[in-house]
């Protein structure tokens, strides 16, 4: 199921609140205009999670679906815009839970085909990018929760400070310092690899 984006005019002179206001008092024409200004950021953001571009647009898509079924308890909701990216996060980092349990069934399973070189050469750079994504990852995974999202918000999503702010409802300036704590922990990791010569193999 798909909500078709509207070709009303712009909602920039409607609030978050007053948007979700009239969507819980049924009226449609708010979720279209919601749906508009937050479906292409919330894809984007998405994308920093998982890189299937069409899983993303489908969970994006969905919540959007579920916000309007379940509009009537949205009245419980405060922050609209730290909500809906809060809801992506967790659809994709439980849909990525799910791949990869059955990707590691799939491991289990026996490989009976002779590699050409081709096949060698997109194993071997599979693996590196496999290397790549775990060590961005690895890396990411030592820094503090709150300083991760804002860095994942700031450098991934292409979000401002005042944005993140909202979201983690924290004040711009928090959102720096928290920007800051993370670039220091990169740097360190970062020079720590290097002397291990980890960087040097992939």
């Amino acid at each position: 199921m798909k909500i078709n984006q509207t070709k009303m005019g712009s909602s920039d002179c409607f609030s978050d609140d007053y948007l979700f206001q009239q969507i819980r008092n049924g009226q449609y024409e708010a979720m279209e205009l919601f749906f508009n200004r937050y479906y292409t950021p919330l894809c984007r953001f998405g994308m920093s999670y998982e890189s299937n571009s069409c899983l993303v647009e489908e969970k994006v898509a969905d919540i959007f679906i579920q916000l309007w079924t379940n509009r009537n308890i949205l009245d419980k909701i405060k922050n609209p815009k730290s909500y809906i990216y809060v809801i992506v996060k967790n659809s994709l980092k439980t849909a990525r839970k799910s791949e990869q349990f059955y990707q590691q069934i799939d491991e289990t399973k026996p490989i009976n085909f002779m590699f050409s070189p081709s096949r060698e050469q997109e194993i071997i750079e599979n693996e590196q990018k496999e290397m790549k994504t775990n060590l961005i990852r690895e890396i990411l995974d030592i820094i503090p929760k709150k300083s991760r999202q804002a860095f994942e918000l700031s450098r991934i999503d292409g979000l401002k400070y005042k944005e993140i702010a909202e979201i983690l409802n924290v004040t711009p300036k928090t959102v720096e310092n928290h920007i800051a704590l993370a670039l220091k922990y990169i740097s360190k990791a970062l020079e720590s690899y290097k002397k291990e010569g980890v960087l040097n193999s992939i």
